[in-house]
């Protein structure tokens, strides 16, 4: 059911395929950041709050997304804070490019996160001395023939840790 809605928050607002039948110049998909919704959020861990963040995309053969039918995930986003991977998502069925170079956005709902905190005080917690947080994303796609794009980091976000 979590996929379901990771599928819903998700969406390709332009996608453009080139009638050029040459050799695509490249076959790794490209992503890079364009922007966040917002510049802050409130901590939480049950999805309280979130922000949209939007990159852009090109693929020289077109391979990407893996269709409805494949349960592979196609964007992974990690927290630089931790290293951890925060979130994947999957991308809705794309039309057949024939091998030709896509390009586009995509929008990602990326809910909140818990502030971390030093001294040993409890994620997720309210302490007055630290009342933001910040934070960073890592991440980057994966195309049909497994090539992964370069991964990319975001701008930081504040957390407000209230």
């Amino acid at each position: 059911m979590k996929q379901f809605y990771r599928y819903l928050f998700f969406s390709v607002t332009f996608l453009s395929i080139s009638c050029d039948n040459a050799t695509p110049p490249y076959i790794i998909p490209k992503i890079w950041f364009i922007s966040f919704s917002k510049l802050e959020f409130m901590q939480g861990d049950i999805n309280q709050d979130s922000v949209w963040l939007e990159i852009g995309f090109e693929d020289g053969d077109g391979d990407i997304g893996f269709g409805a039918n494949n349960p592979s995930q196609d964007i992974f986003l990690y927290d630089r804070r931790t290293g951890k991977l925060q979130d994947s998502y999957k991308l809705p069925d794309l039309p057949n490019s024939d091998g030709k170079p896509v390009s586009g956005t995509i929008k990602l709902r990326v809910f909140n996160t818990c502030c971390i905190f030093p001294q040993g005080i409890p994620p997720c917690s309210s302490p007055p001395q630290f009342p933001n947080d910040s934070i960073n994303y890592e991440l980057y796609l994966v195309d049909r023939s497994a090539n992964q794009s370069e991964k990319i980091q975001t701008p930081f976000l504040s957390i407000l840790c209230k």
